[in-house]
């Protein structure tokens, strides 16, 4: 083989070993190029899915969260009597089957619960949060006090400490320490007092009869005297409790008072 074609065969085999090394270097850089390629398919598809999975995640805590703070809480008695203190510190003392249950948004705006049964009330104070009772058929309103709320027989509440407010069929009765509100079977409503809370009675000109009806109504008891009394008149201002009243009304007739019980009491010459 001359010098020519030895030239020839030589460049014939550089081309072909170069190609070859080209393809290598062209499919390792294509190798590369792809491993970089899904790197960065997999950081971007990371980025993305990984607010989702923490937003998913605080969705989930949330809503958990959330659940558990709406959760209902029901205290209520079987056969016996007993006390439960509230999340905001107010104690209840539950009478056999009664059953209070507060509203999911107890101590948020307000301190609702709803109500069945007999119980007393300590209510813890807070001004900016009332302590409403939904008693099926009237709501009582208090900011922080004592009282008996009963249902057993007539709608019933009876306060001993603070103010209470109560809410029946939209007439609205303030009571203060002492004082009882009631509604009986028949919706009739009653407000009265304590038989040693000390009232002012103004008797002008008026007859026995209506005297001894307004001590009825004021102190919720039944009082029975001799009829012949009835048509006299009792004219003047009385200032006192039940015993002073009945006493100083009874004095111009000699009429003595005996106490049968605690709601019933009977003049006599």
């Amino acid at each position: 083989m001359d010098f020519e074609n030895q030239w020839k065969s030589v460049q014939e085999e550089n081309r072909k070993i170069n190609t070859a090394s080209d393809q290598r270097i062209w499919i390792g850089l294509e190798r590369k190029i792809q491993v970089r390629n899904n790197r960065r398919k997999f950081i971007t598809v990371a980025a993305v899915l990984l607010p989702l999975f923490i937003v998913t995640g605080l969705f989930f805590v949330g809503g958990e969260n959330s659940f558990l703070t709406q959760k209902e809480l029901v205290f209520q008695t079987a056969n016996e009597k007993k006390e439960f203190v509230l999340p905001d510190g107010t104690s209840i003392t539950l009478e056999p089957q009664s059953k209070l249950k507060l509203a999911k948004d107890f101590g948020s705006k307000a301190r609702n619960v709803s109500f069945t049964g007999k119980a007393f009330f300590s209510v813890a104070k807070n001004k900016n949060l009332p302590f409403i009772i939904d008693a099926k058929g009237f709501k009582v309103q208090v900011l922080g006090t004592q009282f008996i709320l009963d249902q057993k027989e007539n709608n019933k509440v009876y306060l001993k400490e603070g103010k209470v407010k109560v809410d029946y069929e939209g007439h609205i009765t303030y009571l203060l320490p002492k004082e009882t509100w009631l509604a009986d079977k028949n919706g009739i409503e009653k407000h009265f007092y304590d038989q040693d809370v000390q009232r002012k009675f103004n008797f002008n000109d008026m007859k026995f009869s209506e005297a001894i009806s307004k001590l009825e109504e004021t102190y919720n008891i039944t009082i029975d005297y001799p009829q012949e009394f009835k048509s006299n008149i009792i004219d003047g201002d009385i200032i006192g409790n039940l015993d002073k009243v009945l006493q100083t009304m009874s004095f111009p007739f000699n009429l003595k008072t005996n106490k049968i019980s605690d709601n019933h009491i009977v003049l006599k010459k």
